[in-house]
């Protein structure tokens, strides 16, 4: 899985500091569960489009629905950029 695109998100109700990553392949429930090893995964299968929220604590929040090709990332607001780098260098790594 590779990352096509990180893109900031200006105006979002749910921080200052929110990215999406736009994939270059749907995600999958495998993909979830992989991102969900970094920290808590919520997932809500029972909804039309499955949701996933995954957290780490302190550090950021993965937000996205199953078979999309995006995800939204947010970060503590005090937090630098290199945390998107680590998101995007284990993503890749998935794909090994």
């Amino acid at each position: 899985m590779m990352v096509k695109d990180i893109k900031k998100i200006d105006g979002c109700l749910e921080g200052r500091n929110v990215w999406d990553f736009l994939l270059d392949k749907e995600i999958t429930k495998a993909f979830i569960d992989y991102l969900g090893t970094n920290g808590k995964l919520i997932y809500q299968e029972q909804m039309k489009k499955p949701f996933f929220t995954v957290i780490v604590r302190g550090r950021y929040t993965i937000k996205g629905s199953e078979t999309n090709h995006s995800f939204r990332v947010i970060l503590p607001e005090d937090a630098d950029i290199e945390r998107l780098d680590e998101i995007e260098t284990y993503i890749y790594k998935y794909s090994q």
